[in-house]
């Protein structure tokens, strides 16, 4: 399948430049700073089997905003760049955070996916320990209860949910750096 345009040229043809005066990228990054830490403590709630059921769905439909939100605030970015004539230390400093950023969208991409699964994977409900054909032998563990897959699922949303919350901050640093620091 070919796709007549990349991403950058379809967000291009949708995203404005700027909402009521303003560039769009100092707004739109409010979005991943809020929902990515969220969607990283609703990983944490999954980790909690008590609590599984309840936070599958949110932590799933807040990862996948998060990953959107991503998505805008990068691509009004390169936006508010290209109309930006930049030089020296400030356009290096804004290289490094616009490199960070998109490493943190691909983090976050990554995150949705696994959170995704994880709900999808939580709604199974009981995990049968029984051989192939034989019907007997389910579970007794609670509901919410995922035995080895539970712990994987698990470990995997703390462990990404920190690392997307520490790059979030390590972006952010940069881009307040480029606006508030010395070289802004």
């Amino acid at each position: 399948m070919v796709v007549p345009w990349s991403s950058s040229e379809l967000a291009d043809r949708v995203l404005p430049d700027t909402l009521n005066g303003l560039p769009l990228h100092p707004l739109a990054v409010h979005g991943p700073v809020v929902l990515i830490p969220l969607a990283a403590l609703l990983g944490v709630t999954f980790a909690i089997p008590a609590l599984r059921q309840w936070s599958r769905w949110p932590l799933a439909l807040v990862s996948l905003g998060a990953a959107v939100a991503a998505f805008i605030a990068v691509q009004s970015g390169k936006n508010l760049k290209e109309s930006l004539s930049l030089s020296g230390p400030l356009k290096e400093l804004i290289e490094r955070h616009e490199e960070r950023a998109e490493q943190l969208l691909w983090m976050i991409i990554a995150y949705a996916a696994l959170a995704v699964i994880a709900a999808v994977v939580a709604g199974r409900g009981k995990i049968r320990d029984e051989v192939p054909g034989d019907h007997r032998a389910a579970s007794t563990a609670p509901r919410g209860s995922l035995g080895v897959l539970g712990v994987v699922l698990s470990v995997l949303l703390v462990l990404g949910g920190a690392a997307v919350t520490y790059q979030t901050y390590r972006v952010g640093e940069l881009g307040s750096e480029a606006v508030w620091g010395s070289t802004g």
